[in-house]
C-alpha cells in the first residue's frame, strides 16, 4: 500500500468512526463482569451486569462477554452502525501488543486467551484490551477525580491493591506492558509473606484482605471491639465500625492509612505526579483513612515533591473500570487518526 493510499484510508476510517457516538466500556471481574454504553463525553447511559463464574473455562467467559454486549446493544436500543468500538478491562498479565490476556489470578484457568481478536471479529468492530487498573485509571483521568490532569497515579483498594499510572497524558504500561504493580511495592522488608511471593508488600498491610487480616490478629490478642471473633469480619464492616467510634476498628483503619501513607512517599519521590486517586470499596471511611495518609505524607515526604500533588478519592466509585475501557478505545482510536 503506497503513502497516499494508506492516509487516504486513515482519514476515511477516522471520518467513519467520527460520526458514531456511542461506546462500549467492559468490566471484567472475578466476581462481576459488567458493561456498559457510554458516550464520547464519558457518561455512562446504560449498563448491565452478571456474576462471573470464575472457575469456568475461558471459552465459557469469552461467550460471557459477548452475549452481554449482544444484550447491551439490543436493550440500550442502539445500531450497530452507532457504536464506535469496544473496550474491555481485565485484571491479571496482557502481552505486549495488548490483544491477549495471559493469566489473571482471579480467573484461574484464564491462560493465553485471545480476547481482542474474539470480540472485535464478533462484533466487526474496533476493539482495545487494557489492564483494569490501567482503565480505571484512565476513566478517573478522563473525567473523574483526575480530570484536567497531566499526570495521574491511582491504587484501587480492594482483596489485592492495583495501580495506574498516566505520565504525560499517556498510560505508563512499562516495556512488557505490566508496570504500575503498586501493591507489589515492598514497604518493610522481613514482612509477611504476599501472594506475589516476596515479602511486606503494601498489598499485605493495606489491601481489604490485610486489613481483616491485622483486625483479627486484634481480636485474637483480646482486643475489646463491637465485632466478636465469630462475626463475619469484612473490611466494609471495619469501617462502618469505626465510623460508629469502635477504638480498635478506629486503630486498624488509622493503621491502614499509615501504610497507604508510605507507599506514597515512596511514588511521590519517584513520580512527583499532580494528583494520586484512591478507589475501592475501602474508601468509605473516608476522612479516618484520609487523615492519616495526609499525615505520614507530610511528616515524610521531600516538601518540594508533595507540597502541589493531590491525593483525592475517586469520583467514578465502580463505574471506573466501564467508563475507562470505553475512554481507552477512543484514545486509541484518536492516536491511530
Amino acid at each position: 500500500m503506497d503513502f497516499i493510499e494508506k492516509n487516504r484510508k486513515i482519514c476515511l476510517f477516522s471520518k467513519v468512526y467520527s460520526l458514531r457516538k456511542y461506546l462500549i466500556g467492559i468490566d471484567l471481574g472475578g466476581t462481576n463482569l459488567k458493561a456498559g454504553i457510554v458516550d464520547r463525553n464519558g457518561k455512562i447511559l446504560h449498563q448491565f451486569s452478571i456474576k462471573t463464574d470464575a472457575n469456568a473455562e475461558s471459552q465459557v467467559i469469552s461467550r460471557q462477554i459477548c452475549e452481554l454486549v449482544a444484550e447491551i446493544i439490543k436493550k440500550g436500543r442502539i445500531g450497530q452502525a452507532d457504536i464506535v468500538g469496544i473496550g474491555l478491562g481485565s485484571p491479571g498479565l496482557i502481552d505486549k501488543k495488548g490483544e491477549t490476556i495471559l493469566f489473571s489470578p482471579n480467573l484461574p484457568k484464564w491462560h493465553d486467551v485471545p480476547i481482542k481478536k474474539v470480540i472485535g471479529e464478533k462484533f466487526d468492530l474496533p476493539c482495545i484490551l487494557e489492564n483494569d487498573a490501567n482503565a480505571a485509571a484512565w476513566g478517573e483521568k478522563w473525567v473523574g477525580a483526575g480530570k484536567n490532569a497531566n499526570s495521574l497515579v491511582m491504587l484501587t483498594l480492594g482483596t489485592g491493591i492495583g495501580g495506574g499510572i498516566i505520565i504525560d497524558n499517556k498510560l505508563w504500561r512499562g516495556m512488557n506492558n505490566v508496570a504500575a504493580e503498586i501493591g507489589h511495592m515492598t514497604i518493610q522488608a522481613d514482612g509477611p509473606r504476599c501472594n506475589c511471593g516476596n515479602y511486606g508488600c503494601i498489598e499485605v498491610y493495606a489491601s481489604a484482605t490485610g486489613m481483616v487480616r491485622r483486625f483479627k490478629e486484634l481480636l485474637e490478642s483480646g482486643k475489646a471491639s463491637s465485632l466478636k471473633k465469630n462475626d463475619e469480619i469484612t473490611a466494609k464492616r471495619i469501617s462502618e465500625a469505626a465510623v460508629q467510634g469502635d477504638k480498635t476498628a478506629l486503630s486498624i483503619i488509622e493503621e491502614t492509612g499509615r501504610y497507604l501513607g508510605i507507599a506514597m512517599v515512596n511514588i511521590i519521590h519517584i513520580l512527583n505526579p499532580e494528583v494520586i486517586v484512591l478507589a475501592g470499596g475501602m474508601i468509605g471511611s473516608g476522612e479516618l483513612l484520609m487523615n492519616p495518609i495526609k499525615q505520614i505524607i507530610e511528616k515524610r515526604a521531600l516538601k518540594a515533591s508533595y507540597k502541589d500533588t493531590k491525593i483525592l478519592f475517586s469520583q467514578l466509585g465502580t463505574d471506573a473500570g466501564i467508563i475507562g475501557a470505553a475512554g481507552c478505545l477512543l484514545k486509541e482510536l484518536e492516536i491511530s487518526a
